[in-house]
């Protein structure tokens, strides 16, 4: 039988700061479903970086002090 495993304090600082409802409720897909999930979020951020770029060629030069 393996020894208890002793408390990191880095681990435990970590740990208070996860959520364990979203790691349980993705668990709760098929692998499918989380990669079609991952999938949606990766196209969702290439347009904000699309939308981020357009918006950032657009604006004016800052004005001159």
């Amino acid at each position: 039988m393996a020894p208890p495993l002793q408390s990191d304090p880095v681990i435990a600082a970590y740990r208070q700061h996860v959520d364990l409802s979203l790691l349980r409720e993705n668990l709760k897909l098929t692998p499918a479903q989380r990669l079609a999930k991952l999938q949606s979020a990766l196209a969702f951020m290439a347009e904000l970086r699309q939308a981020g770029g357009k918006a950032a060629t657009s604006l004016p030069p800052p004005p001159q002090p």
